[in-house]
């Protein structure tokens, strides 16, 4: 098992090294990606990433932890308190995690999609949530959405 997984490493990082990323994390064509989350809610805000690959072959997508998100891998938030824009999540003098060097490894069909959940823990306001996946130097950006926490 552990042989496979770092076999299934190497190809992953072997297929990231030949592709031709950006130096700059820029969006990448073969990927589009949507956020989602209720319009209002009490408690927790669900947040779901689509990330969809809209390019004519398999291709695999990795995110490595976040240490300023809670050690998420995906979706990557920010969010902008309406009216602002101060920032709220993640907070700005918060401390980093330290956290596991995992990697979230998935292989996306062609014309496929993945999907990437996590909940937030927000004050009651008004929001924009930006959301976007990471990983491999690939940023894939989705439309913000607006919330209210109550």
């Amino acid at each position: 098992m552990k042989r496979s997984m770092l076999a299934l490493t190497a190809a992953v990082l072997s297929s990231l090294a030949s592709a031709q990323i950006p130096s700059k994390l820029a969006p990448v064509p073969s990927w589009s990606a949507e956020l989602s989350a209720p319009r209002s809610v009490s408690g927790e805000l669900p947040l779901t990433l689509t990330v969809y690959n809209v390019g004519g072959k398999d291709l695999f997508l990795a995110a490595p932890r976040d240490s300023r998100q809670n050690c998420a891998a995906a979706p990557l938030v920010r969010v902008l308190e309406v009216g602002t824009r101060r920032v709220v999540y993640p907070a700005p003098d918060a401390e980093p995690l330290l956290c596991a060097q995992d990697l979230d490894i998935r292989t996306v069909a062609a014309g496929g999609s993945v999907v990437y959940t996590r909940t937030l823990n927000l004050p009651a306001g008004e929001y924009m949530v930006e959301g976007w996946h990471t990983g491999g130097g690939q940023k894939v950006p989705a439309q913000p959405v607006r919330v209210t926490v109550r």
